[in-house]
């Protein structure tokens, strides 16, 4: 699950600006594969017995959340792109990455084995991650 989340860095780290339409597209898409990644991760963690099925769902809201997120992305971008306007995709990452680094969003994943926290979290914190670099590396476009 380490590896879907330093993927979606590294996508979303990969923009150079040049084409911040399919820059940001590829992000998103990248973001929504480490996202259906987590879903199976916590299939997974559910299966071993390190999750139980009450923090499954909790984990499993949380990813719901950032999907739906996710689309929302793809959506402002996608308007962005007809309609353009300066900033306007600095300002749909910037509003995913409000939606999802939202410490009352964060609160409700209750997981109490250590390691299965730590991959949640890593779930979280790489996509919050590359939306970060990826703000950053748009330069305001």
């Amino acid at each position: 699950m380490k590896l879907a989340a330093i993927a979606a860095l590294i996508l979303f780290s990969s923009i150079g600006c040049k084409d911040p339409y399919a820059d940001t597209a590829k992000a998103a898409s990248g973001i929504a594969d480490t996202i259906a990644q987590g879903y199976a991760s916590v299939q997974t963690l559910v299966n071993s017995g390190t999750l139980t099925k009450p923090e499954a769902i909790s984990v499993a809201g949380y990813l719901k959340f950032t999907n739906d997120a996710d689309i929302a992305f793809e959506t402002c971008i996608d308007t962005v792109h007809k309609n353009p306007k300066a900033g306007g995709y600095t300002s749909c990452a910037q509003t995913f990455l409000t939606a999802i680094d939202n410490p009352t969003e964060l609160a409700l994943i209750k997981v109490k084995d250590t390691n299965a926290n730590q991959t949640v979290a890593s779930i979280a914190q790489g996509v919050i991650g590359a939306l970060q670099v990826g703000i950053s590396s748009l330069g305001g476009a």
